[in-house]
């Protein structure tokens, strides 16, 4: 009998420090602030149409803010959002979904355009250099770069490259020179013409 009213008073006893050390626990923790009643918070938003298709996403991708306009079989359409290092990009999808257009600034800020084919493979890119100067590249199925026109603080000129996307040819010309016309072999010039 002894023995059960210890055991009974070691367990109050320890129910009761339990209890306390829960108490002061939540009694210590920050208390939730009271939102504002204008404000939504969420993890995610979805705008539905009469027939309850998501036509609007708006969620987080990997962290970051993105923001999906789907069409009515459900496909994203219309995409708008951060990249990795916060950089903002618009992508237009056609009916499969498959990004044609990417308008984009890279990570210092630099404008970017985008086109690309029925696979999402680039095929053309349009830029500005680091220095404001613009550049189109244009690249085969492969994804190697076959046509660039360029133009920077010295003058402008196009380039050719075959299937490897080595070098073949380029023309050149220099702010009140003239042009010049260089032919490749093996990544070498072999005959250049002014």
């Amino acid at each position: 009998m002894i023995l059960g009213q210890t055991k009974t008073l070691v367990f109050s006893a320890l129910a009761g420090f339990l209890g306390a050390a829960l108490f002061w626990y939540l009694a210590s923790a920050p208390l939730a602030k009271a939102q504002d009643p204008g404000v939504i918070n969420t993890g995610e938003l979805r705008l539905t149409d009469d027939a309850g298709r998501t036509r609007l996403l708006l969620t987080l991708v990997r962290s970051k803010p993105r923001l999906f306009m789907l069409d009515d079989q459900g496909e994203y359409r219309l995409e708008m959002g951060l990249g990795e290092k916060g950089e903002p990009h618009v992508w237009l999808r056609d009916s499969d979904g498959a990004s044609k257009v990417q308008v984009a600034l890279t990570a210092m800020g630099l404008p970017s355009f985008t086109l690309a084919d029925q696979r999402g493979r680039e095929r053309a890119v349009i830029a500005l250099s680091q220095t404001g100067e613009p550049t189109l590249i244009m690249r085969d199925p492969q994804g190697k770069d076959r046509v660039a026109l360029w133009r920077d603080k010295n003058g402008e000129g196009l380039a050719l490259a075959n299937e490897k996307g080595e070098a073949t040819a380029a023309l050149s010309v220099q702010d009140g020179g003239q042009p010049n016309l260089t032919y490749y072999k093996d990544r070498k010039a072999y005959q250049s013409y002014k």
